[in-house]
């Protein structure tokens, strides 16, 4: 779902470039009052973990392939602005040293692949937080997966429609349409995956994602 270089105008990757900016100076001017001990190493084993989960392409239709965005992912075990912190980082690096995405277009990515489904992820962040993983989390934590990157592929679609790179032919809910359809198979598997991951993160460093005590001793053993 990465914008390539030379598909948004000026106007469009300049103002998204902006709001990517600010959300990312929000995010950081938040952290100090998040980040531990715990909380640090979390974010680099889950960044490390993303970064390899998008160099996997899988097929989903003939002649098009698809990978994992992970920014829902690390908005519900980091919260939003350690989330969007991590991602912007992982898009720069795939930006500047593996040209996967333009430079120019990196505002863009940063919000359709970070923003946005941190955003998401941070609020299904409290159904972790306050109720005990059931079917009614992993439901929601699984719909959230499908919603966030439809709304990415839609963002792009829209934005390459207000840089007129879309072809003549092609109106802007028809290339809606092509790229949520595709983007939905996207999106069942990035819900299974961040529901999955999730469940296994909560239970092995709880302490870690929710700021909670670690458990020791007789605590361990009656849970």
């Amino acid at each position: 779902m990465h914008i390539g270089s030379g598909f948004l105008s000026p106007p469009v990757w300049g103002t998204m470039a902006a709001v990517s900016g600010a959300a990312l100076a929000v995010s950081l001017a938040a952290a100090p009052k998040r980040l531990d001990e715990r909380r640090v190493p979390l974010m680099g084993v889950m960044g490390a973990f993303v970064f390899a989960a998008q160099m996997v392409n899988f097929p989903i239709l003939a002649g098009t392939s698809g990978h994992l965005g992970g920014g829902f992912l690390l908005g519900i075990l980091l919260g939003t602005p350690l989330g969007i912190i991590v991602m912007g980082s992982i898009l720069v690096v795939q930006s500047l040293l593996f040209q996967d995405g333009g430079v120019e277009a990196l505002g863009a990515n940063i919000f359709a692949m970070g923003v946005m489904p941190c955003l998401l992820g941070g609020a299904v962040r409290w159904l972790w937080t306050r109720r005990k993983p059931g079917l009614l989390v992993h439901a929601v934590t699984f719909a959230g997966g499908i919603v966030s990157v439809l709304a990415g592929a839609t963002a792009v679609a829209v934005l390459l429609w207000w840089s007129g790179s879309l072809p003549a032919q092609v109106t802007l809910p028809g290339a809606i349409g092509v790229m949520d359809f595709i983007h939905l198979w996207i999106g069942v598997v990035e819900g299974l995956v961040t529901a999955a991951v999730a469940r296994f993160v909560l239970a092995v460093r709880r302490d870690a994602v929710l700021d909670a005590a670690p458990q020791t001793g007789a605590k361990r053993e009656a849970a």
